[in-house]
């Protein structure tokens, strides 16, 4: 009998400790987020500013790194950085163009990244990301 118990008490500590190791490992984690929250946003304002989906819907078909680099007129290497991050998040996607190469695509979600549109969330991500709305 007193082994049982013993045996619930070490069974009852080990959950708290597995327990209040979860809330710390969740700590850090919505920490992190709330640190890169700001990237995120910053990247995809970049992506409005620079018009990345409203290029890769006038191609109307998958766009290689360097015709989007062209038709931008920014450097391929920043841009490059701009839409793995993008991709990562499942805002563009990768695909093949019509000659075969790796190029990039729209999602439903890149879409709402442009600057006129059935859907478009430009105006208001753009809004929501100027520093009148991000002071304190």
């Amino acid at each position: 009998m007193l082994r049982e118990e013993g045996r619930e008490k070490e069974i009852e500590e080990t959950q708290r400790e597995f327990h209040h190791e979860e809330e710390e490992e969740h700590a850090d984690i919505n920490t992190w987020k709330y640190i890169l929250g700001f990237s995120e946003m910053a990247v995809v304002k970049c992506a409005i500013d620079l018009g990345i989906a409203d290029a890769i819907e006038s191609q109307g078909s998958p766009i290689t790194l360097s015709d989007l680099s062209s038709t931008l007129g920014c450097a391929p290497s920043p841009l490059y950085g701009i839409i793995r991050f993008l991709m990562h998040r499942r805002i563009f996607k990768e695909k093949l163009t019509t000659q075969g190469s790796p190029g990039y695509a729209q999602t439903p979600l890149s879409r709402r990244l442009m600057r006129q549109g059935e859907h478009s969330m430009a105006a208001f991500i753009l809004m929501e990301s100027s520093p009148v709305m991000l002071a304190p």
